[in-house]
Parts: C-alpha cells; structure tokens; sequence
C-alpha cells in the first residue's frame, strides 16, 4: 500500500464538520469513538487514521469519507495514494476451508473478526477441536454478514502466547476451544504441551490491560460458567457453560451461534440458536450453555449494529445532589473505611446510612445513565458519591430522616423505599433509587433496602438463597420506618427477586400485627415483574389487602429474564403472563403491549407510562378503573388492567 496518511488527515480536517466527524465513527468506526471518547478532536482525527491504516481499513475510510463530502474529496483525491488491493477485496478472497487460513491472503492481515483458540493437551481427553473450527467457519459463511468475517484459528495455544494473540488479531469475538475445569479455568498448553488452567480473573486482567475491540468472548469448555462474570466487566456478551458439556453437543452450540453470527443475527439471538441446534439433533446438554451480558441492547433479536450512541447537545451541565436513606445487610468492604461500599456478602445485623447521588441535569427519565462502554457529548450517568456514604447508629438514622422532613409540607411527609432484585450491587441499587426518587418527583425522602446480592448473573441461585436469609432484616427495617422515622406514610417498590423478601416480610407483618395489635401499615406497594411462584404468591397475598391502602401487582409477557427464571424452575412467575395472575384485592396490570426496555425486566423503572402510573398512585391513590391510561380486560371472570396502546 502506498497512502498518504498525512493528507488523509488533511483531508478529514478540512472535508469533515466536527458532527459529520461523529457520525462517521459512530457509523463506520465505533471502537475508535469509544477509545476516543473526551479527547481532543486533533488526538481523534489522529488515532482514527492510524487504526485506519493498522486494520487495512483505509479505503472504506476515504469511501466514507467521499459520501460525506464529495467535493471537497475530489480536491484531495490525485494526493491521497492508492493500493494494489483493497480491503473489500482482500476479505472477498477469505477461502472456504479454515485449515488453510494461515497460507492465503488473510495472512497480511493483523485484525480478525474471531479469532479461535484451541487446546488439547497431553493427557487430556480428545475433542473435536478441528470440527468445531471448521463448523464456525462454514456457518459464517453461510450467511451474507458472515462473508466479510475474518476467522483466525490459533491450536495448542499455549497461555504465554494469550497476550500475543490478542494484541496480534484485536479480535471481536473470542473463540475458546476445550477443556475447562471443576473450578472454572480454561485449560490451556504449557511450553510442554501439558495442561494449564487459566482462570477468567486473569484473562479479565490481561483483556483489561490488552484493551481493544473485544465484544463477545465464548468459552465453549465444561465449568467455564463459574468465574465467567469477570470478563463482563470487560466485554458486553460472554457464554460459559455451567456444567460439564457433551463434546458433540458443544461442536453444534458453536455452529448454530456463528450461523446466527453469519445471518446477521445479534448475540443473544445467536447464543438462543446455538442452544436450539443441540436440542433439535435429541443432543444432551441443551441447558448447560449460558450468557451473561450487562447490556439490555444485545438481548435482541435484530441485526448487529455499533451500540454507541451521543446526544445533539455539549453545552456543559450541573449536577444536583439526591439524598438517599437505606438499609442493608451486606457486610462494608472495608469496615474501618465505609467510602469502599458494601460487599456482596451476608451480615447478621442491619447497617443504617444515608448516601447522595448526583444526577445530572442531561438525566433522562427513566435512565440511570449510558452504559459505561458508550460515549456521550454531555456525560448524562447518575453517579454514588462514595465520600458521602456514612454510618448511623439506629437513633441517628431516624433523627436524620426526621430533620429532612422538617423541610416538607405536612402532605409530603412520607417515604417510597425501593427492594431490588437479583444481580444488583450496592451502588447499582443506590443509582437505581435515586434514578426513581428523581423521576417520580418523590414527596417526602427516598430509601432503599439492599440485600447482599452477589451482583452477579451466575449467582442466581446464590441470591435465591440470600434473599430468603434477609426476610429478618427487611421485616424489621419496614416496621422500624413506619414506627420510628415520623414518616407519615410509607411506600414500596419491590422488584423481580426482591419481592420475595417483601412477600415473607409482609407475611411476618401480618403475624406481629394480629397477635399483638401493633399499629403498622402501608401505603401503595407496588410489586414489579415478581421473581415468585404464583402457588406461594396466592397463599400468602393476603397480607397485602391487609397491610396496604393499594397493591398493584405489574406483569409482562416480554420478560426475557423471568422466562429464564421459569425454566429454571420449571414454573410459571407472578411477574411473567400467560397465564396472567390476578388476586382479589391486588390490582393486576399487564404492560406487554406498552414499549418496554429490550430485556422486558426494569420496565417499572424505565418506561414513562410505568412510572406515570406510580406517581399517580403516589399521589392520589386512584383506582385503576378511574386512571386514564388503563382499559379493563378479563380473564376467567376476573379482571385485569393494560396500558392503552
């Protein structure tokens, strides 16, 4: 090749707005954008040749560049060079078989789409490591996206060599090929060819130094599900599996995923065929692979496409400060240092605190920020202020709230406390309150109650089993707000698994009301996309009509994360319809036709005419027959309500 990067440059500074600048990143080059994002527009305009140039990648940037401004390209086209070969071509020539890969073209190529790690070391079982790369090869193809994905296979891939590889290829999908073990490592080579675990930490670790375009990793090894949560913090989609895993079974997940791959489809959908073409071919293991991924854009259906997204405005913004209140039974990380947070481990008493959120003035409803992999002009994340993390003995706790409502009108003296869900962290479900507070324009203070979820996507049956140890604590920190804090009225949103914990709690209510006549109640409770079986929410709901002015019960028939929930459990879920749960004297509202959140799950929190319908309750307690929004329906003789289309 023989191009003027120079004039490249030159080119882009005079050819390019600083917003036809950002669009060409956001639609040609989103790794650059990302990698870029804050740095000044000289440094981008820079870095976005070089990797240009780097990944071969030059002439679809003048192309994109031509459609952008022609006429100024046209001036600059006789200075900018020419190559013998372009990368449109050299990637049309990829062959059809990937054991030659290494002789063709695609050898004057650093980048690849996946790169594919495999291993069998000396004294391990034999696998058809070959057939599986061969398969990912073939599947891709077979689909018009497919055909410009460049594959590298890498065997006997020895663990110093890691570090190599990835700086080598820059891969957007991370292929690996073999063995895993009880504990969750990746078997690889030593320099020997014996094995080696590699444990997901410390590939963490080396992608986190390594940095590039990685998307998806793929651990196609038995047990590689039990650590796979440390790669999510580095890339958006990861598969383990959570047990061990048939070899012919794990050749066919991997062939339908990349036939998903090749068709255009997007992770999940591609991961949700791999998993069918093990049970279409009466295959075992169907229900060993899994994916974990803190991105609610890649649970879909729809082609792949650059996630990045920016707003129109820059002009510099001020944030406020939102007070918060909780409660919890996770022990602090650094108990002499409360600033650290809390952990994902069980305590045996309950810590009292208060904490603020700042919440920008670019704050949308509903959000509680991008995700941190995107960039933005206005930064527009809600953001736990660690230095105001403090620890109140119980008098003080209350003598706090009580000072704060000091400050409200005699009709606002009231709390709303927010129970989360599974795979919630601590700040998670402080950025979450305040992100509720603030949008629901809360009369009165906002408090959360947070359990020690492992803020995990494999600690699922962790938190099951954590969720029920906290009912204790949730019991006593409810009727400890209704008795001690002065508030005149208190409220609850419970969420997904949390309202388990709120379920056996208001039972444990009930009781203590009954047998000693103590004077507790509630105002509206919502129960949001229940995480519960519908036998036990049946037997024990009444403590709900008992204890609370209103219960309004949310459900969906889009919830992707309690269809998980109830295969696991081979059971329906209150929160997931059909069949549609409705109680007497619970108000069930079905939100399935209203446009909810990609994954169906965080819709009482991020969906407008959710959050409409809480603060009208919050407010004026209306009836669901009287709130504007809602048409009644019916299901054998019993009636529900839905959101109007």
């Amino acid at each position: 090749m023989s191009y003027n990067l120079a004039a490249i440059r030159k080119l882009i500074e005079n050819g390019l707005t600083r917003n036809q600048f950002d669009d060409l990143l956001f639609d040609y080059f989103p790794s650059v954008e990302n990698e870029t994002a804050g740095q000044p527009l000289p440094d981008r305009r820079r870095k976005l040749v070089e990797y240009a140039n780097k990944q071969r990648r030059i002439p679809e940037l003048l192309k994109a560049i031509q459609e952008y401004n022609p006429t100024v390209y046209e001036e600059f086209e006789s200075q900018l060079g020419s190559t013998d070969i372009t990368q449109t071509e050299l990637v049309s020539k990829k062959p059809t078989n990937i054991a030659t890969t290494s002789v063709t073209k695609l050898t004057e190529v650093n980048a690849c789409d996946v790169l594919v790690l495999a291993a069998n070391p000396i004294g391990t079982d034999l696998l058809q490591l070959e057939k599986e790369a061969e398969r990912i090869q073939q599947r891709l193809q077979e689909g018009e996206a497919g055909k410009s994905f460049v594959v590298k296979v890498e065997r006997a891939v020895q663990v110093e060599d890691l570090s190599k590889y990835l700086l080598q290829y820059t891969p957007l999908i991370l292929h690996f090929s073999g063995h895993g073990n009880s504990s969750g490592d990746i078997i690889l080579n030593n320099d020997q060819g014996q094995a080696q675990s590699v444990s997901p930490e410390s590939l963490a670790q080396l992608l986190a130094i390594v940095g590039g375009r990685l998307e998806c990793v793929v651990l196609n090894a038995c047990f590689s599900l039990e650590k796979a949560d440390a790669l999510v913090e580095h890339v958006s989609f990861v598969v383990g599996m959570d047990a061990e895993i048939d070899d012919e079974s794990a050749v066919r997940f991997a062939a339908g995923f990349y036939r998903g791959i090749g068709f255009g489809r997007g992770y999940y959908n591609a991961f949700e065929l791999g998993r069918s073409e093990i049970n279409l071919l009466n295959l075992p293991d169907g229900t060993v692979p899994h994916c974990i991924t803190r991105d609610a854009e890649l649970l879909q259906i729809e082609p792949l496409k650059p996630r990045v997204t920016r707003t129109s405005s820059t002009q510099q913004t001020k944030a406020t400060v939102y007070p918060l209140w909780f409660g919890t039974n996770r022990k602090p990380i650094a108990p002499q240092d409360i600033s650290k947070g809390f952990s994902g481990e069980r305590d045996r008493q309950i810590h009292y605190g208060s904490c603020e959120v700042t919440v920008p003035k670019s704050h949308r409803i509903g959000s509680t920020g991008s995700p941190w992999w995107k960039f933005v002009l206005t930064d527009d994340r809600l953001k736990l202020e660690p230095k105001s993390l403090k620890l109140l003995d119980e008098t003080s706790f209350f003598a706090s709230i009580q000072q704060s409502l000091q400050a409200h009108d005699l009709d606002e003296n009231s709390a709303l406390v927010f129970i989360h869900g599974f795979n919630v962290s601590f700040e998670a479900a402080a950025l979450q309150s305040a992100q509720i507070g603030v949008d629901l324009q809360i009369r009165g203070i906002m408090a959360f109650y947070s359990w020690p979820s492992k803020g995990k996507f494999a600690g699922y049956t962790a938190d099951e089993a954590t969720i029920e140890a906290s009912e204790q604590y949730i019991t006593e920190f409810l009727i400890d707000l209704v008795q001690k804090s002065g508030v005149k009225k208190v409220h609850i949103i419970a969420h997904s698994m949390g309202n388990r914990g709120l379920l056996r709690a208001m039972q444990r209510i009930l009781f203590k009301v009954q047998s000693d006549a103590s004077d507790i109640s509630f105002g509206q409770i919502f129960l949001a996309a229940p995480d519960v079986d519908p036998d036990l929410f049946q037997g024990v709901a009444e403590a709900y009509k008992q204890l609370a002015e209103r219960t309004t019960l949310y459900v969906s028939s889009k919830d992707k994360a309690l269809v998980a929930s109830r295969i696991i459990h081979n059971e329906s879920r209150v929160g997931f319809s059909p069949p549609i749960t409705v109680v007497e004297g619970i108000d069930t509202v079905d939100v399935s036709d209203i446009d909810l959140t990609l994954l169906g799950h965080g819709y009482f929190a991020e969906q407008r005419n959710v959050l409409n319908d809480i603060h009208n309750l919050l407010m004026d307690n209306t009836p669901p027959d009287k709130r504007f929004s809602l048409i009644p329906q019916q299901v054998s003789e019993k009636k529900y309500w839905k959101f109007k289309e």
